[in-house]
Protein backbone atom coordinates (compact mmCIF):
# COMPACT_ATOMS: atom_id res chain seq x y z
CA UNK A 1 0.00 0.00 0.00
CA UNK A 2 1.31 3.43 -0.93
CA UNK A 3 1.81 5.60 2.18
CA UNK A 4 -0.05 8.91 2.34
CA UNK A 5 1.74 12.14 3.01
CA UNK A 6 0.35 15.49 4.11
CA UNK A 7 1.65 18.84 2.96
CA UNK A 8 3.01 21.54 5.21
CA UNK A 9 1.67 24.93 4.09
CA UNK A 10 4.12 27.02 6.13
CA UNK A 11 6.09 27.80 2.98
CA UNK A 12 3.13 29.61 1.42
CA UNK A 13 2.76 32.76 3.49
CA UNK A 14 2.13 35.06 0.52
CA UNK A 15 -1.19 34.97 -1.38
CA UNK A 16 0.64 33.78 -4.50
CA UNK A 17 1.53 30.08 -4.02
CA UNK A 18 4.25 30.44 -6.63
CA UNK A 19 6.22 32.90 -4.51
CA UNK A 20 7.37 31.00 -1.42
CA UNK A 21 8.85 33.43 1.07
CA UNK A 22 10.70 31.36 3.66
CA UNK A 23 14.49 31.38 3.79
CA UNK A 24 14.75 27.77 2.65
CA UNK A 25 13.08 28.45 -0.69
CA UNK A 26 14.04 30.69 -3.58
CA UNK A 27 11.77 33.41 -4.92
CA UNK A 28 10.96 33.24 -8.64
CA UNK A 29 13.07 36.35 -9.31
CA UNK A 30 16.20 35.13 -7.52
CA UNK A 31 18.92 32.75 -8.63
CA UNK A 32 18.11 29.13 -7.99
CA UNK A 33 19.90 27.43 -5.09
CA UNK A 34 22.89 25.23 -5.84
CA UNK A 35 21.87 21.83 -7.09
CA UNK A 36 18.35 22.89 -8.10
CA UNK A 37 19.10 22.41 -11.77
CA UNK A 38 17.98 25.87 -12.88
CA UNK A 39 20.37 28.71 -13.60
CA UNK A 40 17.83 31.51 -13.15
CA UNK A 41 14.09 31.51 -12.58
CA UNK A 42 12.49 34.29 -14.67
CA UNK A 43 10.51 37.03 -12.92
CA UNK A 44 7.32 36.05 -14.74
CA UNK A 45 6.67 32.32 -14.75
CA UNK A 46 3.70 30.06 -15.25
CA UNK A 47 2.77 27.08 -13.08
CA UNK A 48 4.51 23.83 -13.96
CA UNK A 49 1.77 22.45 -16.23
CA UNK A 50 2.24 19.80 -18.94
CA UNK A 51 -0.40 17.57 -20.59
CA UNK A 52 0.89 14.23 -19.29
CA UNK A 53 3.98 12.22 -18.38
CA UNK A 54 4.53 11.23 -22.01
CA UNK A 55 4.88 14.91 -22.88
CA UNK A 56 7.25 15.36 -19.94
CA UNK A 57 9.36 12.49 -21.33
CA UNK A 58 9.69 14.37 -24.62
CA UNK A 59 10.70 17.59 -22.87
CA UNK A 60 13.26 15.68 -20.77
CA UNK A 61 14.77 14.15 -23.93
CA UNK A 62 15.09 17.62 -25.45
CA UNK A 63 16.64 18.99 -22.26
CA UNK A 64 19.22 16.19 -22.21
CA UNK A 65 20.16 16.71 -25.84
CA UNK A 66 20.48 20.45 -25.28
CA UNK A 67 22.64 19.93 -22.20
CA UNK A 68 25.04 17.80 -24.26
CA UNK A 69 24.97 19.73 -27.54
CA UNK A 70 24.67 23.32 -26.30
CA UNK A 71 25.97 23.31 -22.72
CA UNK A 72 28.63 20.72 -23.55
CA UNK A 73 27.97 18.62 -20.45
CA UNK A 74 29.39 15.12 -20.22
CA UNK A 75 27.23 12.15 -21.21
CA UNK A 76 27.92 10.61 -17.77
CA UNK A 77 26.23 13.61 -16.12
CA UNK A 78 23.03 13.26 -18.13
CA UNK A 79 22.98 9.51 -17.48
CA UNK A 80 22.78 10.24 -13.75
CA UNK A 81 19.91 12.64 -14.44
CA UNK A 82 17.99 9.95 -16.30
CA UNK A 83 18.44 7.42 -13.49
CA UNK A 84 17.01 9.94 -11.03
CA UNK A 85 14.16 10.86 -13.37
CA UNK A 86 13.18 7.19 -13.80
CA UNK A 87 13.06 6.84 -10.01
CA UNK A 88 10.69 9.81 -9.77
CA UNK A 89 8.47 8.31 -12.49
CA UNK A 90 8.32 4.98 -10.65
CA UNK A 91 7.15 6.77 -7.52
CA UNK A 92 4.55 8.84 -9.36
CA UNK A 93 3.11 5.69 -10.89
CA UNK A 94 2.50 4.29 -7.41
CA UNK A 95 0.07 7.17 -6.81
CA UNK A 96 -3.56 7.19 -7.88
CA UNK A 97 -3.03 9.83 -10.58
CA UNK A 98 0.59 10.11 -11.80
CA UNK A 99 -0.21 13.01 -14.14
CA UNK A 100 -1.34 15.11 -11.17
CA UNK A 101 2.28 16.20 -10.68
CA UNK A 102 1.92 18.16 -13.92
CA UNK A 103 -1.33 19.91 -12.93
CA UNK A 104 0.32 23.17 -11.87
CA UNK A 105 -0.97 22.92 -8.30
CA UNK A 106 2.05 23.95 -6.23
CA UNK A 107 0.74 22.32 -3.04
CA UNK A 108 0.20 19.01 -4.81
CA UNK A 109 3.67 19.18 -6.34
CA UNK A 110 5.19 19.86 -2.93
CA UNK A 111 3.37 16.89 -1.40
CA UNK A 112 4.44 14.59 -4.22
CA UNK A 113 8.08 15.62 -4.08
CA UNK A 114 8.14 15.18 -0.31
CA UNK A 115 6.41 11.85 -0.85
CA UNK A 116 9.13 10.80 -3.30
CA UNK A 117 11.79 11.48 -0.65
CA UNK A 118 9.83 9.44 1.92
CA UNK A 119 9.25 6.67 -0.64
CA UNK A 120 12.99 6.46 -1.34
CA UNK A 121 13.66 6.13 2.39
CA UNK A 122 11.09 3.32 2.62
CA UNK A 123 12.92 1.64 -0.27
CA UNK A 124 16.04 1.59 1.91
CA UNK A 125 17.96 4.23 -0.05
CA UNK A 126 20.76 5.94 1.84
CA UNK A 127 20.82 9.66 2.51
CA UNK A 128 23.59 10.09 -0.04
CA UNK A 129 21.62 8.17 -2.69
CA UNK A 130 18.49 10.24 -2.04
CA UNK A 131 20.46 13.49 -2.34
CA UNK A 132 21.97 12.26 -5.60
CA UNK A 133 18.57 11.32 -7.03
CA UNK A 134 17.20 14.69 -6.01
CA UNK A 135 20.01 16.65 -7.68
CA UNK A 136 19.60 14.68 -10.90
CA UNK A 137 15.84 15.07 -11.15
CA UNK A 138 16.03 18.73 -10.10
CA UNK A 139 18.60 19.41 -12.82
CA UNK A 140 16.23 18.06 -15.46
CA UNK A 141 13.14 19.77 -14.05
CA UNK A 142 14.99 23.07 -13.90
CA UNK A 143 15.97 22.87 -17.54
CA UNK A 144 12.49 21.83 -18.69
CA UNK A 145 10.97 24.65 -16.65
CA UNK A 146 13.37 27.22 -18.04
CA UNK A 147 12.73 26.17 -21.64
CA UNK A 148 8.96 26.28 -21.17
CA UNK A 149 8.88 29.44 -19.01
CA UNK A 150 7.45 27.45 -16.09
CA UNK A 151 8.09 27.46 -12.37
CA UNK A 152 10.44 24.72 -11.19
CA UNK A 153 8.49 22.72 -8.56
CA UNK A 154 11.73 21.47 -6.99
CA UNK A 155 12.15 24.95 -5.51
CA UNK A 156 9.18 24.19 -3.26
CA UNK A 157 11.06 21.63 -1.19
CA UNK A 158 14.43 21.92 0.54
CA UNK A 159 16.92 19.60 -1.10
CA UNK A 160 17.79 16.49 0.95
CA UNK A 161 21.18 16.67 2.60
CA UNK A 162 23.98 14.18 2.18
CA UNK A 163 25.39 12.22 5.08
CA UNK A 164 29.14 11.76 5.02
CA UNK A 165 29.98 9.48 7.94
CA UNK A 166 33.51 8.70 6.71
CA UNK A 167 36.22 11.34 6.18
CA UNK A 168 36.28 12.86 2.72
CA UNK A 169 40.07 12.75 2.62
CA UNK A 170 42.98 10.62 3.81
CA UNK A 171 45.49 11.58 6.45
CA UNK A 172 49.09 11.80 5.34
CA UNK A 173 49.76 8.42 6.97
CA UNK A 174 46.87 6.81 5.11
CA UNK A 175 47.99 8.41 1.86
CA UNK A 176 51.48 7.03 2.35
CA UNK A 177 49.95 3.61 2.96
CA UNK A 178 48.64 3.43 -0.61
CA UNK A 179 52.01 2.83 -2.33
CA UNK A 180 52.92 0.37 0.42
CA UNK A 181 49.73 -1.53 -0.36
CA UNK A 182 50.76 -1.70 -4.02
CA UNK A 183 54.26 -2.89 -3.10
CA UNK A 184 53.08 -5.61 -0.71
CA UNK A 185 50.09 -6.96 -2.61
CA UNK A 186 50.37 -10.06 -4.78
CA UNK A 187 49.45 -8.82 -8.25
CA UNK A 188 48.94 -11.02 -11.28
CA UNK A 189 51.57 -9.18 -13.30
CA UNK A 190 54.04 -6.32 -13.24
CA UNK A 191 51.70 -4.41 -15.56
CA UNK A 192 48.84 -4.65 -13.06
CA UNK A 193 51.00 -3.46 -10.16
CA UNK A 194 52.44 -0.51 -12.05
CA UNK A 195 49.10 0.44 -13.59
CA UNK A 196 47.33 0.49 -10.22
CA UNK A 197 50.12 2.56 -8.69
CA UNK A 198 49.76 4.92 -11.66
CA UNK A 199 46.01 5.24 -10.99
CA UNK A 200 46.54 6.14 -7.35
CA UNK A 201 49.39 8.47 -8.28
CA UNK A 202 47.37 10.45 -10.81
CA UNK A 203 44.61 11.00 -8.26
CA UNK A 204 46.73 11.56 -5.17
CA UNK A 205 49.76 13.39 -6.60
CA UNK A 206 48.09 15.35 -9.41
CA UNK A 207 44.53 15.72 -8.11
CA UNK A 208 42.83 14.48 -11.27
CA UNK A 209 39.14 13.65 -11.36
CA UNK A 210 38.00 10.10 -12.01
CA UNK A 211 36.86 10.75 -15.58
CA UNK A 212 40.00 12.76 -16.29
CA UNK A 213 42.10 9.76 -15.31
CA UNK A 214 40.10 7.41 -17.52
CA UNK A 215 40.21 9.78 -20.52
CA UNK A 216 43.90 10.65 -20.20
CA UNK A 217 45.87 9.65 -23.31
CA UNK A 218 49.47 8.59 -23.66
CA UNK A 219 50.07 11.63 -25.88
CA UNK A 220 48.85 13.89 -23.04
CA UNK A 221 51.57 12.69 -20.65
CA UNK A 222 54.87 14.59 -20.78
CA UNK A 223 57.21 13.23 -18.09
CA UNK A 224 60.18 15.41 -19.11
CA UNK A 225 58.10 18.57 -18.67
CA UNK A 226 56.35 17.15 -15.56
CA UNK A 227 52.98 18.00 -17.15
CA UNK A 228 49.70 16.31 -18.00
CA UNK A 229 47.31 17.81 -20.54
CA UNK A 230 43.75 17.49 -19.28
CA UNK A 231 41.33 17.80 -22.18
CA UNK A 232 37.72 18.94 -21.74
CA UNK A 233 37.68 18.80 -17.95
CA UNK A 234 34.58 19.16 -15.85
CA UNK A 235 32.25 22.04 -16.70
CA UNK A 236 29.84 23.47 -19.20
CA UNK A 237 30.57 24.06 -22.88
CA UNK A 238 32.48 20.80 -23.09
CA UNK A 239 34.69 21.65 -20.13
CA UNK A 240 38.03 23.38 -20.49
CA UNK A 241 41.53 22.17 -21.13
CA UNK A 242 44.11 22.68 -18.43
CA UNK A 243 47.62 21.61 -17.50
CA UNK A 244 48.15 19.40 -14.47
CA UNK A 245 51.61 19.09 -12.97
CA UNK A 246 53.27 15.85 -11.96
CA UNK A 247 55.45 15.68 -8.86
CA UNK A 248 58.86 14.00 -9.22
CA UNK A 249 57.40 10.90 -7.54
CA UNK A 250 54.54 10.79 -10.02
CA UNK A 251 56.97 11.17 -12.94
CA UNK A 252 58.84 8.09 -11.71
CA UNK A 253 55.55 6.18 -11.43
CA UNK A 254 54.46 7.23 -14.93
CA UNK A 255 57.77 6.30 -16.55
CA UNK A 256 57.75 2.89 -14.88
CA UNK A 257 54.17 2.22 -15.95
CA UNK A 258 54.79 3.35 -19.55
CA UNK A 259 57.68 0.90 -19.79
CA UNK A 260 55.49 -1.98 -18.58
CA UNK A 261 52.69 -0.89 -20.92
CA UNK A 262 55.01 -0.87 -23.94
CA UNK A 263 56.50 -4.23 -22.93
CA UNK A 264 53.01 -5.78 -23.01
CA UNK A 265 52.35 -4.34 -26.48
CA UNK A 266 49.55 -1.99 -25.54
CA UNK A 267 48.81 0.40 -28.45
CA UNK A 268 45.43 2.00 -27.67
CA UNK A 269 45.59 5.79 -27.16
CA UNK A 270 44.24 5.88 -23.59
CA UNK A 271 46.93 5.84 -20.90
CA UNK A 272 45.36 3.28 -18.57
CA UNK A 273 44.98 -0.19 -20.00
CA UNK A 274 42.81 -3.20 -19.34
CA UNK A 275 44.64 -6.34 -18.31
CA UNK A 276 42.47 -8.57 -20.49
CA UNK A 277 43.18 -7.00 -23.88
CA UNK A 278 44.61 -4.03 -25.75
CA UNK A 279 41.86 -1.64 -24.73
CA UNK A 280 41.29 1.15 -22.27
CA UNK A 281 40.52 0.60 -18.60
CA UNK A 282 36.79 1.01 -17.93
CA UNK A 283 34.91 2.61 -15.07
CA UNK A 284 33.67 -0.72 -13.68
CA UNK A 285 37.23 -2.06 -13.44
CA UNK A 286 38.36 1.16 -11.74
CA UNK A 287 35.60 0.82 -9.14
CA UNK A 288 36.69 -2.75 -8.43
CA UNK A 289 40.29 -1.63 -7.91
CA UNK A 290 39.22 0.92 -5.31
CA UNK A 291 36.89 -1.49 -3.53
CA UNK A 292 39.65 -4.06 -3.26
CA UNK A 293 42.10 -1.46 -1.97
CA UNK A 294 39.59 -0.20 0.58
CA UNK A 295 39.00 -3.73 1.90
CA UNK A 296 42.74 -4.36 2.17
CA UNK A 297 43.47 -1.05 3.89
CA UNK A 298 40.48 -1.18 6.22
CA UNK A 299 38.76 2.09 5.32
CA UNK A 300 36.48 3.34 2.53
CA UNK A 301 38.37 4.57 -0.50
CA UNK A 302 37.21 6.43 -3.59
CA UNK A 303 38.83 8.47 -6.37
CA UNK A 304 37.24 11.68 -5.11
CA UNK A 305 38.69 11.13 -1.64
CA UNK A 306 42.15 11.19 -3.21
CA UNK A 307 41.37 14.49 -4.94
CA UNK A 308 40.32 15.95 -1.56
CA UNK A 309 43.51 14.52 -0.09
CA UNK A 310 45.60 16.18 -2.81
CA UNK A 311 44.05 19.57 -1.98
CA UNK A 312 44.68 19.05 1.73
CA UNK A 313 48.29 17.97 1.22
CA UNK A 314 48.94 21.01 -0.98
CA UNK A 315 47.80 23.28 1.84
CA UNK A 316 49.83 21.38 4.43
CA UNK A 317 52.87 21.70 2.17
CA UNK A 318 52.51 25.48 2.10
CA UNK A 319 51.30 25.82 -1.51
CA UNK A 320 49.52 29.21 -1.89
CA UNK A 321 45.75 28.95 -2.30
CA UNK A 322 45.79 30.72 -5.67
CA UNK A 323 48.27 28.17 -7.06
CA UNK A 324 46.43 25.24 -5.50
CA UNK A 325 43.20 26.46 -7.11
CA UNK A 326 44.81 26.30 -10.55
CA UNK A 327 46.40 22.91 -9.87
CA UNK A 328 43.00 21.45 -9.04
CA UNK A 329 41.30 23.11 -12.00
CA UNK A 330 38.95 25.13 -9.80
CA UNK A 331 37.55 28.48 -10.85
CA UNK A 332 37.18 29.96 -7.36
CA UNK A 333 38.85 29.89 -3.97
CA UNK A 334 35.47 29.03 -2.44
CA UNK A 335 35.52 25.68 -4.24
CA UNK A 336 39.11 25.08 -3.12
CA UNK A 337 38.06 25.58 0.50
CA UNK A 338 35.51 22.78 0.11
CA UNK A 339 38.31 20.41 -0.89
CA UNK A 340 41.06 21.41 1.52
CA UNK A 341 40.51 20.08 5.05
CA UNK A 342 42.04 20.76 8.46
CA UNK A 343 43.16 17.49 10.05
CA UNK A 344 43.36 16.57 13.72
CA UNK A 345 46.23 18.25 15.53
CA UNK A 346 46.70 21.10 13.07
CA UNK A 347 44.86 23.65 15.19
CA UNK A 348 47.22 23.22 18.15
CA UNK A 349 50.25 23.08 15.85
CA UNK A 350 49.36 26.31 14.08
CA UNK A 351 48.23 28.09 17.25
CA UNK A 352 51.67 27.37 18.75
CA UNK A 353 53.22 29.55 16.04
CA UNK A 354 51.92 32.63 17.87
CA UNK A 355 54.65 33.90 20.16
CA UNK A 356 55.22 37.27 21.81
CA UNK A 357 58.85 38.40 21.79
CA UNK A 358 58.98 39.08 25.48
CA UNK A 359 60.12 37.20 28.57
CA UNK A 360 57.17 35.92 30.55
Amino acid sequence: MTPRFTASLSAFESPDPFQPSTSTHASPSSPAPAGSGAFLVPKAVLPFVLPNLAHLDERVDLAVRRAIDVEGLQLSTTKRWRVAYRSLLRYLRTTANPDRFLSGDARVQQVLLEGWIAWLRLQGRSRNAIATYWRGAAALAGRVAREEGLFNPFLLVAAPKENLPQPRYLTRGQAEGLPRYIQNNQWRSTLEARRNLCIFGLLLLAGLRRQEVLRLRVSDVHPLEHTLLIRAGKGRNGGRDRTAYATPQLVTILESYLQARAHEGRTHPELLTSLAADRALGLTALVRIFRAAGRALGYPLSPHMLRHTYATLLRQSGVPDRVAMDLLGHRSLVMLQRYSHVVDGEHAQEAARLELHVDL
